[in-house]
């Protein structure tokens, strides 16, 4: 497939993906039936949606941002999701498509969105996701460019920087969940990148959380989803890692 038209479909696909994403996290986070099938409805009127209403990004805008039939609003943080995978996939298609680790790259990628959006939006790391995106990391592990040790023991270290935590806070600092992300971060990065990768989380979740606790009433014992600034670095230092390292020891040094 020509490098061009590879970037437009998994960008297409990225947007199509995260369509179907809100609806996965909505019914996974209430266990409603037929998580992976049965048709969408409107949450209002429970209208059964078409394929003119399922278009991402598109039918959103046609509609002007409300239900076609009950005219109540649809949230922005619909499209905002489809918009995200799309522009995401774009991202690491345009880099990446072609080479040995292209699949189970954006295969992961998209393991870490709906993370992402399930600990935004409910504040919650769901095990029916978190545990296939660690074995797929797991396996990946033993085909990748470097030795697979390098990413066990990230795995491993990721793993208990969180059990640690948890266990010495009684849960009052982080959640069971944060250990999976935590392993999971560890096996897609290795060791030398998790460790930069949760100081850039760490730095994220500061610069969010210090003008809520000035502007907003948040207290220092509110809760803010660790995912949120978890993901976003994983993604940051699978895109790019290696050269962050260098240029970081390059500063050091």
């Amino acid at each position: 497939m020509p490098h061009e038209l590879a970037i437009l479909c998994f960008s297409i696909l990225g947007a199509c993906l995260g369509s179907f994403s809100s609806l996965l996290i909505w019914r996974l986070h209430h266990n409603e039936s037929g998580i992976c099938a049965g048709r969408s409805r409107c949450p209002k009127c429970q209208k059964t949606l078409t394929v003119k209403n399922l278009i991402p990004i598109i039918s959103w805008t046609i509609q002007k941002g409300t239900c076609d039939k009950c005219k109540n609003p649809i949230p922005f943080f619909y499209p905002l999701i489809e918009i995200i995978f799309a522009v995401t996939f774009f991202i690491f298609t345009q880099k990446f498509f072609g080479t040995t680790h292209f699949y189970p790259l954006i295969c992961s990628v998209f393991f870490l969105l709906i993370l992402f959006f399930y600990d935004w939006w409910f504040y919650e790391v769901d095990d029916r996701i978190a545990f296939p995106a660690i074995l797929l990391a797991a396996i990946w592990t033993f085909f990748r460019e470097f030795n697979y040790e390098l990413f066990l023991i990230g795995g491993l270290i990721g793993f208990s920087f969180y059990v640690f935590q948890y266990y010495i806070s009684k849960g009052r600092w982080v959640g069971a969940g944060d250990m999976r992300l935590g392993l999971l971060m560890g096996l897609l990065l290795g060791w030398k990148l998790l460790i930069l990768a949760l100081f850039t989380a760490y730095i994220l979740g500061l610069l969010i959380a210090i003008p809520l606790i000035i502007f907003n009433n948040y207290s220092r014992k509110s809760i803010l989803p660790m995912g949120a600034f978890l993901i976003p670095a994983t993604l940051i230092f699978l895109y790019d890692g290696n050269t962050i390292w260098e240029w970081y020891w390059n500063m050091v040094i």
